[in-house]
């Protein structure tokens, strides 16, 4: 009896050490662009005045977590910053998609590849990230 007690303290004193330290094996399962909100029509290339989606399906994800989403430019002299203004955050509870989307406008964008990046963040702490590239051309 006294070493299933202890066995007992010391799984149970396991578990409040792991929750105490923000564990989660929530993970961005999949990420889609596309250019419909349904996600179904998954797109590289876009034009003046396309509405460009990004979808983050969250998986295993027992509580909230948080999900971020911005639009990189992927050539040239900013490769690797972010495009001004195109940035989204959401508060994901359970498993379900995170939906970003942004019009491109009918002028002043420039052509060229981008990066549209999602991050998962849990109690401050990113756990997950992924991205998909995508042309726009056009302009």
């Amino acid at each position: 009896m006294h070493k299933i007690i202890k066995s007992v303290t010391g799984i149970s004193l396991l578990l409040a050490v792991v929750l105490a330290c923000g564990a989660t094996t929530a993970n961005i399962s999949s990420l889609k662009v596309t250019s419909d909100e349904a996600g179904k029509e998954e797109t590289k290339t876009f034009k003046p005045g396309d509405k460009i989606y990004t979808t983050a399906q969250v998986s295993n994800n027992g509580g909230k977590v948080d999900v971020k989403w911005r639009l990189l430019y992927d050539e040239g002299d900013k490769a690797g910053q972010p495009v001004p203004g195109a940035e989204k955050s959401l508060e994901v509870e359970g498993d379900r998609p995170a939906s970003f989307w942004i019009t491109l406008p009918p002028a002043g964008f420039p052509n060229g590849r981008y990066k549209s990046e999602v991050s998962m963040l849990y109690s401050g702490e990113q756990k997950d990230q992924k991205s998909a590239t995508f042309e726009v051309s056009g302009y």
